[in-house]
């Protein structure tokens, strides 16, 4: 079985749209988003005010490999992406979760600016290929980026562990 389901936010919730941020401004086409899945109901929350909880990896959920949508450019089009149909392998029928994570960089696990939508689950989806599943429920997504101060002592709190075992 297959199923398939639109990959948009910007046609998300019944052409309501679900919008990407940074700082309640609106991501730009340097981002892309990556499609995760489960069938059945998955929680995978995210705590918009934790920056580990908004920037971690989604857990319970399998990336749909080869799908990278990058955001549109334009002020009308900011914080939107439309990647088109996806499949999904194996899908038959019944609830399957999804969760979207957007990044600047090469990819989610390294990005520096990342963040996740945290999981939402549709009842079903299309098992044709002209799905009319338009990813309702998809939640708008925050980025995390940390801010200047963790960074600094962080990168201290590194070069002093190395310092210590150095010494040892």
């Amino acid at each position: 079985g297959q199923g398939f389901v639109l990959f948009s936010s910007y046609i998300a919730n019944n052409n309501v749209g679900a919008t990407t941020t940074v700082f309640g401004h609106l991501v730009d086409s340097s981002f892309k988003a990556q499609l995760y899945y489960a069938f059945g109901i998955v929680a995978d929350a995210v705590d918009i005010n934790n920056l580990s909880s908004v920037s971690s990896l989604p857990t319970g959920l399998t990336l749909l490999n080869g799908v990278v949508a990058t955001y549109a450019t334009g002020a009308a089009t900011a914080g939107y992406f439309d990647y088109g149909n996806v499949q999904i392998p194996g899908y038959t029928s019944g609830p399957i979760t999804f969760e979207v994570v957007a990044y600047n960089g090469a990819d989610y696990a390294s990005a520096s600016i990342r963040g996740r939508s945290g999981a939402f689950t549709m009842a079903g989806i299309a098992t044709g290929v002209n799905p009319s599943d338009s990813m309702n429920g998809m939640p708008n997504i925050v980025i995390g980026v940390p801010e200047p101060t963790t960074i600094v002592l962080a990168t201290l709190g590194l070069a002093s562990l190395a310092l210590i075992r150095r010494r040892k």
